[in-house]
């Protein structure tokens, strides 16, 4: 049989998938590449029923392969809407997320957080600076299991005011008995803005862009961790 000036279906299909620049063979074009097979067969020797069956089920799998795929790529981008308006709605609440570092702005204090897995009887954060040297220890105010939170002054451990940036905060604690906790720090403040990147979206918070899918906790404005 001969289609397009070339030889047997294996010639048919080099041509189909030439005019369509190396990409892959879609339904459209299979499905133009079975009927031009069919009208080019010799009428003496048709073509024999298995191998047509054969290749109408290679067209039914190609086709609801498309759709799959399709269907998965309108599922994704509905879920991208969604979290693009979850984010949005974000602005001006205040949010705890994972982490553990904190932005110093130029004046005022800022909110540390941490959680306890249980009751502790002790709790201790450090705050250190770029080169990981501690600047600030102080006590968490609550020792119950769950998230809470410390005010940070801005100040070293002499009283100095300390410049704008961003500091690494850790939480050391024991129970009763002087046993380590597995206690972790959070990020928490008013979400300022959102910013958008890779399909991702990014709260501001205290000057930091922290992911949608990193936020723990969220709250009305003004709520504390506590």
């Amino acid at each position: 049989m001969q289609v397009n000036g070339t030889t047997g279906t294996s010639g048919a299909t080099g041509t189909t998938s030439g005019s369509t620049s190396g990409t892959a063979l879609d339904k459209t074009a299979f499905l133009k590449l079975l009927v031009t097979q069919m009208q080019n067969q010799d009428p003496l020797s048709p073509m024999d029923n298995t191998t047509f069956l054969a290749q109408l089920a290679q067209f039914s799998s190609l086709e609801q392969m498309q759709n799959l795929n399709d269907s998965f790529a309108s599922s994704l981008s509905q879920s991208q809407t969604l979290n693009d308006s979850v984010a949005a709605g974000l602005i001006g609440r205040q949010v705890t997320a994972s982490g553990n570092t904190v932005t110093l702005p130029a004046s005022g204090s800022v909110g540390l957080s941490y959680t306890l897995p249980a009751t502790a009887g002790s709790v201790t954060l450090a705050v250190t600076d770029g080169n990981g040297n501690i600047v600030r220890t102080l006590a968490g105010t609550d020792t119950t299991a769950g998230t809470h939170g410390v005010s940070w002054d801005g100040r070293d451990s002499s009283g100095a005011r300390l410049p704008a940036g961003t500091y690494g905060v850790f939480v050391a604690a024991t129970d009763a008995t002087g046993a380590k906790l597995d206690a972790t720090t959070q990020i928490s403040g008013l979400v300022t803005g959102v910013t958008y990147s890779n399909g991702t979206a990014y709260l501001t918070v205290n000057g930091q862009e922290i992911a949608l899918g990193d936020i723990t906790q969220v709250t009305a404005a003004g709520t504390g961790s506590n």
